[in-house]
């Protein structure tokens, strides 16, 4: 089995997407960049600062009690310490999978014949039988993103506390915030906030979203056939016409 099957193990939190329906108009064509051209950022903020407006400045006296939170629940090196954890965790498990695991996705069958042919060795078996260094290579690039996600972390965290604080000024009045800072400011209230980020990354958490696909699945046909009803209730656009008056497909 091939390393690339550590990508099929560590996305198996995957999404569910509804069928658009057929008069759903086509996406815009994004002109792709020259080949070695660097991202045209101000082009890309702008197009962001239309979907997500700058807002005007909260009311500073709730914009202080709601830096005082913010700076509880995104303390320095919160994103740092989320997605290395996430990361390393992820691959750590990742790596026990054994070839029984991914024949099961094949069905009985494929289930069948891993069984008979008597190898069902990890991921981590089949590599590392073929790489003496490689569990030390894995810890030197587990080093290495602790300490770029640590490099990422400086630049990220200041960033969401100050969003986080002004979004928290519009959404609390300042007897809540006080309530909120108050809380925070208890040993468990500061215990909440300093690990609430990593409580959506933790095994439990992950679990429950990732069980919840199943359900989610069955409600995409009804969900689409609605969106086609909808669909149904507004003539559709004209076609575009060529040179010689005949509608393009």
């Amino acid at each position: 089995m091939r390393i690339s099957t550590i990508a099929i193990a560590a996305c198996l939190i995957g999404s569910a997407a509804v069928a658009a329906p057929e008069a759903t108009p086509k996406p815009v064509q994004v002109p792709p960049l020259p080949k070695g051209a660097p991202p045209n950022f101000d082009a890309m903020f702008g197009i962001f600062d239309k979907l997500f407006p700058p807002q005007p400045d909260p009311d500073p006296a709730r914009l202080a009690l709601a830096r005082t939170a913010a700076a509880s629940m995104w303390p320095d090196g919160a994103y740092g310490k989320m997605m290395s954890g996430f990361m390393g965790g992820t691959l750590e498990h990742a790596m026990q999978l054994k070839t029984s695991d991914f024949a099961a996705m094949g069905g009985k069958a494929a289930k069948t014949e891993t069984a008979a042919s008597g190898a069902d060795l990890s991921l981590h078996d089949q590599v590392a039988g073929k790489d003496p260094y490689f569990d030390r290579r894995m810890a030197a690039y587990r080093q290495l993103v602790d300490e770029e996600t640590a490099k990422m972390s400086v630049v990220i965290d200041p960033r969401m506390r100050d969003g986080l604080a002004r979004t928290m000024a519009r959404q609390f009045d300042a007897r809540q915030l006080a309530d909120i800072d108050a809380f925070f400011a208890t040993p468990s209230g500061h215990a909440l906030a300093g690990q609430y980020m990593q409580l959506w990354v933790q095994p439990d958490t992950m679990r429950a979203m990732f069980m919840a696909m199943p359900e989610m699945m069955k409600l995409m046909p009804e969900v689409t056939q609605k969106m086609k009803a909808i669909d149904a209730k507004f003539p559709k656009p004209a076609k575009p016409k060529d040179d010689k008056g005949k509608a393009q497909p």
